[in-house]
């Protein structure tokens, strides 16, 4: 049979072993009649219908192989009979250990590099807007979504936007701490996952310091003026009275506001906010859906400032294990 992966190669069967074998020098693996031969590829090889109709025989069913004149074909053994089965979309034949299977042309044309920790992440170096998962025991290509780009931090890749790409890469060292960035009345960064992250106040405030910590608030209203809203037990959680989409938690003796996501609102469960259905608001909290953790908009800061960040990156903003945006009750 033709090698998969080399036109100009097949394979012959001797002793019950197969053999590579090389072609001469100008010409191509094709299966003719049953057999692999090796053809001139600029000469078209007359094959009858009855010859086109032939079963080639394989040895173990479930075995796969590339196709070698067609990227995006495949062989697979069924009833020790090759089939010949065409992958998906715009999807081409690889192999990866010794398994035929259909990838996008990105990761089909990408070094084949192997990967030892499963689901493990990382850029690509020459192309930003791609990260790489370590899946089957290689490095996979996949792209960032929208105008995002590939940003790896604490051990990990993520897709951020191009202003968080850019910005330099400055560790820190107390988590959940924050400060106003120099040269921007609205930005400010938060200590994450040991490196300060971007972000950015509504519109209408400025960031500001208090008591250590970036505030953002109304420009006409002094900083020393913006009351601060203690808090005893760090960790501790609430749904404040003004607002149903918001929720608090303790943090180095401070209230740290948080919304829920998109209609959600915030309710309590035994000492937990939840983030729940705003249609069921009223309703026993055992009838209410709860909802995934998905990107949210977090206030670090005392005020009323934004931080985009990832549903994965709660457990490290906050520094609580189990933060409740639609969990389990």
């Amino acid at each position: 049979m033709c090698n998969s992966k080399s036109k100009a190669s097949y394979f012959q069967c001797a002793r019950h072993v197969w053999t590579e074998m090389t072609c001469v020098a100008g010409t191509v693996c094709r299966v003719v009649r049953n057999n692999a031969v090796c053809v001139d590829p600029n000469t078209a090889v007359q094959v009858s219908d009855s010859d086109r109709d032939v079963q080639i025989a394989c040895p173990t069913n479930n075995m796969t192989m590339c196709d070698g004149s067609d990227r995006s074909s495949f062989y697979t053994c069924t009833n020790n009979k090759w089939a010949k089965m065409k992958c998906d979309h715009n999807t081409v034949c690889i192999v990866r250990h010794d398994k035929a299977l259909c990838a996008d042309q990105a990761t089909a044309n990408a070094p084949v590099q192997p990967c030892t920790v499963a689901k493990s992440t990382r850029c690509v170096p020459d192309n930003r807007r791609v990260f790489q998962v370590c899946s089957d025991g290689f490095w996979a290509n996949s792209t960032c979504a929208g105008s995002d780009f590939c940003l790896f931090r604490a051990n990990a890749a993520m897709c951020v936007d191009k202003a968080t790409a850019d910005a330099p890469v400055l560790p820190c060292k107390q988590p959940n701490a924050t400060r106003c960035v120099d040269g921007s009345a609205v930005a400010y960064q938060v200590c994450s996952d040991g490196y300060w992250t971007n972000a950015t106040c509504n519109r209408g405030s400025v960031c500001g310091m208090k008591q250590g910590a970036a505030l953002c608030h109304d420009p006409k209203q002094p900083i020393i003026d913006v009351p601060d809203q203690p808090c005893s037990n760090d960790g501790t959680m609430q749904c404040p009275e003004d607002n149903a989409s918001r929720y608090q938690v303790c943090t180095d003796g401070l209230w740290a506001n948080f919304t829920c996501d998109g209609t959600n609102v915030c309710r309590m469960s035994g000492d937990r906010a939840v983030c729940g259905d705003r249609d069921g608001a009223d309703a026993p909290l055992s009838m209410v859906t709860l909802h995934a953790p998905t990107g949210y908009r977090a206030n670090v800061s005392l005020g009323t400032s934004t931080h985009a960040l990832c549903a994965w990156s709660i457990t490290a903003l906050l520094g609580v294990t189990a933060l409740a945006l639609g969990a389990g009750v």
